[in-house]
């Protein structure tokens, strides 16, 4: 058969398991599918957006001040001074995940002040002493609190209350039990077990129903304050007195959820009213926040803009998106045989078995001037260098079978041209969250941009994160990758991370709670990687960008310490 006669060579396949120039001619059908997705993005933005702003509007005055080195923000309703809360945050939060008490509060006549203490949010000041060190931490957040209180009597009419949650519920309860002038607290997640039937004056302890490991401390109070079997959602003691005692568990809502929840906000805007009358409260219908739903909505919007904001992308190099390699999500077998599913595997498994024990035997603690942060840190690192060396002994063998020298890294090691084009995309990707998902988190749910003392921990953790990432990417994009490789390779790490923390709690205790917004996160960015290496053609993309999305969010978020 002659050449003219040899029927056309089929198109090579590229990662999204569909040939490249059907991909780059995409469909009516697939473009009116990413325009409804940005319709719909940019409307659930725009709702969301609007439902978080207009209780803010409502307030007479938020003003942020500085408080003798402690940073606040006050929440004035208007008119003549009224009684003052104090409102603190736990460990690793910060003054906005505390703002729906705050609006609460306000709304109800009341002056509320968040405050960031020493190691957190907007706060340079690092918080001394190691973590089990529970009185040197005491000492500081008590110092802070001292400062807010005194400018809460100046700012109202001399009368104060505290809000704490977690770390900060101790903080508040062991502050007033010092001063009896307070005239009432709200334990939120109490974790201390040290309050009486008489000390605290006038406690509420708030504990969401799924903190199980809070509620005998919840039950406690009640007890103390019966005599005996105490009831749930009974006020016992007088409030006059400074004796009333109450405790209430929040419906289907944990240690985080606690903080949104209305029950939350309701039991304490009547127990403030209760025992600090407002004078001056605006008439009509309690406002009670009720932010999550439209948290949420936000969040999904943003994720749905991005899919069309994608389409800005564009491949790494001339005719190179969607060639080369392998299939994603093609059934290994087909990519290598058995040995290459068994090679696949042994990459996977083996860093989810060996960083644990790794990890324990190294000075993780002392790594950053972070809390927790710093074994987290290590932890991505050892798991991306352990899952590298099991590529590169995959790619190796892979090699060898098809008697040919090692590609190792061969989509990585890119020339100039195509590194700095991949750059731009992930810098791209980052500009997009940073203004879609961190701007409305820095106002309304954490300290998203930290003070500039923080941003060498970020270059850090950086560079403890890209190994993770890159090798990660490269395993689960690779040929050998089964379908769902992606979210296998990520159940491997959250059950070696649970065995990490197994083995060190003292250290790791704290990541048992923020393990379920680290599956979200790899739920969220893990489509956006997706997406990257759908247009772009490298998996360095994703991989660059989620490394600095998450390495930012370490940096922000965990303690700054001495």
């Amino acid at each position: 058969m002659s050449k003219r006669n040899l029927p056309p060579a089929r198109p090579r396949r590229g990662p999204s398991g569909h040939d490249g120039a059907r991909v780059r001619r995409e469909g009516f059908g697939g473009r009116l599918l990413v325009a409804a997705a940005g319709v719909a993005g940019a409307v659930a933005l725009v709702v969301a957006l609007w439902q978080l702003i207009a209780p803010r509007l409502a307030v007479g005055r938020i003003e942020q001040v500085d408080i003798g080195g402690v940073p606040a923000t006050v929440y004035a309703p208007g008119g003549a001074p009224g009684p003052a809360v104090v409102i603190a945050h736990g460990f690793a939060g910060s003054q906005q995940i505390m703002e729906p008490f705050a609006l609460t509060l306000a709304r109800g006549g009341f002056t509320a002040i968040t405050i960031d203490f020493p190691g957190h949010g907007r706060n340079p000041a690092p918080l001394r002493g190691a973590l089990a060190d529970g009185e040197g931490r005491y000492a500081q957040l008590s110092a802070a609190l001292d400062l807010a209180v005194s400018y809460a009597r100046r700012a109202g009419d001399g009368r104060v209350g505290l809000v704490g949650h977690s770390m900060g519920s101790e903080a508040v309860v062991r502050y007033a039990e010092a001063h009896p002038e307070i005239a009432a607290t709200v334990g939120v997640s109490l974790v201390y077990d040290g309050a009486t039937a008489t000390a605290p004056r006038n406690l509420l302890v708030i504990t969401g129903a799924l903190e199980g490991n809070l509620s005998p401390i919840a039950r406690s109070v009640a007890d103390a304050a019966a005599g005996g079997a105490g009831e749930l959602e009974r006020t016992y003691g007088d409030v006059a007195a400074g004796t009333a005692r109450r405790v209430v568990l929040a419906p289907t809502v944990e240690h985080v959820g606690v903080l949104f929840s209305p029950v939350s906000m309701a039991e304490t805007l009547a127990w403030f009213r209760a025992a600090m009358p407002a004078a001056g409260v605006p008439g009509g219908a309690d406002y009670i926040d009720a932010r999550a739903p439209w948290l949420g909505l936000l969040y999904v919007g943003a994720t749905l803009l991005f899919w069309p904001f994608s389409r800005l992308l564009q491949p790494v190099e001339a005719g190179a998106a969607m060639a080369g390699g392998g299939a994603e999500g093609q059934p290994a077998a087909a990519n290598g045989g058995r040995r290459a599913r068994w090679g696949w595997w042994a990459a996977a498994l083996a860093p989810a078995l060996l960083t644990p024990p790794l990890l324990r035997l190294l000075p993780g603690s002392e790594l950053l001037p972070i809390l927790v942060g710093g074994p987290l840190a290590l932890m991505f690192a050892a798991y991306g260098l352990i899952t590298a060396l099991g590529l590169l002994a995959l790619r190796l063998a892979e090699g060898r079978r098809a008697g040919r020298g090692p590609r190792v890294g061969r989509r990585l090691a890119v020339g100039r041209r195509r590194a700095l084009v991949a750059l731009a995309s992930a810098l791209l990707v980052v500009g997009y969250v940073f203004l879609a998902f961190g701007l409305p988190a820095q106002i309304f749910l954490l300290n998203y941009f930290p003070p500039p003392v923080r941003l060498p921990i970020f270059l850090a953790v950086l560079v403890a994160m890209l190994p993770f990432f890159l090798a990660d990417e490269a395993l689960t994009r690779g040929p050998w990758a089964p379908r769902g490789g992606y979210a296998i390779t990520k159940l491997l790490f959250l059950g070696s991370l649970a065995l990490a923390i197994a083995l060190n709690p003292r250290e790791l205790f704290f990541l048992v709670l923020i393990a379920p917004l680290l599956l979200a996160y790899f739920c969220v960015y893990g489509l956006f990687s997706t997406l990257c290496y759908r247009r772009t053609g490298a998996y360095a993309v994703g991989a660059l960008a989620n490394s600095a999305i998450f390495a930012w969010i370490v940096a922000a978020v965990f303690p700054l310490v001495g």
